[in-house]
């Protein structure tokens, strides 16, 4: 069994990251109505929802363009036309991937790797889903504002240099906490 190696600081950027975009957009719900249109598009119903992906038991709302890359937000938004039913472990294997690159594809979890049997069938049902749902990135930029955008880029960059130079800080406080157990016998030295 191996021990965890300690957290810094730095790990949670991408977090932090996620936050300051998850912030900003919007999430629009949907009527039963609508998800229920959603649904039949990909030939389910409120009782028979599964993965879109390989046809699992649905946990979860997927993004099918996702939210974020490049640590920036890619336009699309939280709405239905944007989000298909989903397993939670194909949900985190596409994660921000492009969905049909993704399905295809030979990363860890993804339809092909699984072995999904009728995914040919899934790939086109998706493409109709995409065509119905006529989704295109948005200009948040501008329709947030130059001025307020900009503005909120450079908060996450001054909170992610403050994190950086945190975390400088706590290596040299735990490597003085660490120096003055070893000198008093209260660590092994291994």
């Amino acid at each position: 069994m191996r021990f965890r190696k300690p957290l810094t600081i730095l790990s949670r950027t991408s977090s932090v990251t996620n936050s300051f975009v998850q912030a900003i957009l919007p999430a629009i719900e949907p009527t039963p109505d609508e998800i229920a249109e959603a649904l039949a598009i990909l030939g389910m119903t409120p009782k028979t929802i599964t993965c879109a992906y390989c046809g699992t038991a649905s946990t979860d709302w997927d993004h099918l363009c996702p939210l974020v890359k490049g640590k920036r937000p890619t336009g699309y938004i939280t709405e239905i036309r944007n989000l298909v039913p989903s397993c939670g472990p194909c949900n985190q294997s596409k994660s921000g991937a492009d969905w049909h690159v993704w399905m295809t594809g030979t990363a860890k979890g993804s339809p092909r790797t699984k072995g999904v049997t009728d995914l040919e069938a899934r790939l086109g049902c998706l493409k109709r889903y995409v065509a119905w749902g006529q989704v295109r990135p948005l200009d948040l930029r501008v329709l947030g504002g130059a001025e307020l955008w900009d503005r909120h880029w450079a908060n996450l960059e001054a909170l992610t240099a403050g994190m950086r130079e945190a975390q400088l800080h706590a290596a040299q406080l735990r490597e003085n906490i660490v120096g003055r157990l070893k000198g008093s016998a209260g660590l092994s030295s291994g």
